[in-house]
C-alpha cells in the first residue's frame, strides 16, 4: 500500500480566548501534525452500512503502521475540513472513515 497523500491533524490552540478590551474572540495558531496516509473514496457497500445509503464526500484514510494518534479536533486534506465518522485499528493499522464538513 502506498502512503502518498498528506493529512494534517489539527488541534485548536488552548490559548484562544475572548478579549473583553477588543470585544472579540482572539484566535491563536492551532497545533498541526502532518502525516503520510493512503486516502481513497469509501466503497458503496461500506457507505450503505455506515451512513444508511451512498454518501458523497466520505473518504477512508489508512495510516502507516506504528502511527501514534495525536490529539486533534479535525483533519484537513485537499484544502477541506473533515470530521471523524468511524475509527478502526485492525492489525495496528489505523483506519479512519471521514465525512467532509461544510464550512
Amino acid at each position: 500500500m502506498r502512503y502518498l497523500d498528506e493529512v494534517t491533524f489539527i488541534k485548536e490552540s488552548p490559548d484562544s480566548h475572548y478579549d473583553p478590551d477588543l470585544g472579540e474572540w482572539v484566535e491563536k495558531e492551532p497545533i498541526r501534525a502532518v502525516f503520510s496516509a493512503n486516502i481513497t473514496d469509501i466503497g458503496t457497500d461500506r457507505s450503505a452500512k455506515i451512513f444508511g445509503g451512498i454518501k458523497q464526500g466520505a473518504k477512508v484514510i489508512r495510516m502507516m503502521p506504528l502511527f501514534t494518534m495525536p490529539e486533534y479536533d479535525y483533519i484537513e486534506f485537499d484544502n477541506k475540513k473533515w470530521a471523524l465518522t468511524t475509527y478502526r485499528n485492525p492489525s495496528d493499522r489505523n483506519t479512519f472513515i471521514l465525512q467532509e464538513v461544510s464550512q
